[in-house]
């Protein structure tokens, strides 16, 4: 074991099992806060209790690790829409099933939001494209269009319903701090809050797309 300058010890060396988790879920602290740009793999090991040179044996580099953050950040939002899917479910059942997925989903990974957020504004989605992650804006845009074509939703632009809808989601985490000095204090990401917040983006996106009878 290794001893930093504060007297606490550092573990050398872990199960990949263990270890690899563990630099994972403090990565996504640290791009969550700082973005790709301005994060430090130094900062990550420390959080992660190991030394830095077990994020290059693993990851290979600082990039390695941001695209595997980024990877595992968009599996719970890519499988909340292909749950979703199902052809015996009506377009409205389908959207509104997917739209309480992916705040579930958020709820469960609060940073995953800000991670993405960072990405396009410091990379201009860069990372994302490298990885090739299908886009969860174009296949909403699907879910609309046979809303649509079903009568169950309005005509309007698929392409922005689809960003407007993500937004509704997403948003609220990426503004956790400033809420949380706009609402008195109060914790935006305690559990009731969470609940009212997904109460309000499922009828906001219902009333939203739905066409008037």
């Amino acid at each position: 074991m290794a001893t930093n300058g504060n007297g606490s010890q550092r573990v050398h060396t872990r199960d990949r099992e263990v270890t690899v988790p563990a630099i994972l879920a403090a990565a996504e602290i640290e791009f969550a806060t700082h973005g790709f740009t301005a994060a430090r793999t130094e900062s990550i090991a420390a959080r992660a209790n190991v030394v830095k040179g077990m994020i290059f044996h693993y990851f290979k580099s600082k990039e390695g690790l941001f695209e595997a953050v980024l990877e595992r950040a968009y599996q719970p939002f890519s499988e909340a829409l292909d749950k979703s899917l199902d052809k015996n479910l009506s377009a409205t059942d389908a959207l509104l099933t997917f739209v309480e997925r992916l705040l579930a989903a958020m709820t469960e990974k609060p940073l995953s939001p800000a991670v993405f957020m960072l990405e396009s504004i410091q990379n201009r989605g860069e990372h994302v494209r490298k990885l090739g992650m299908p886009s969860l804006y174009a296949r909403i845009e699907i879910l609309l269009q046979r809303g649509i074509a079903a009568g169950e939703f309005r005509k309007l632009d698929t392409w922005h319903g689809a960003i407007n809808i993500i937004g509704l989601c997403g948003f609220y985490f990426c503004a956790a701090g400033n809420l949380s000095q706009a609402d008195k204090g109060r914790d935006p990401l305690n559990r009731a809050s969470l609940k009212r917040h997904a109460a309000e983006v499922l009828a906001f996106v219902g009333k939203g797309v739905a066409a008037k009878s």
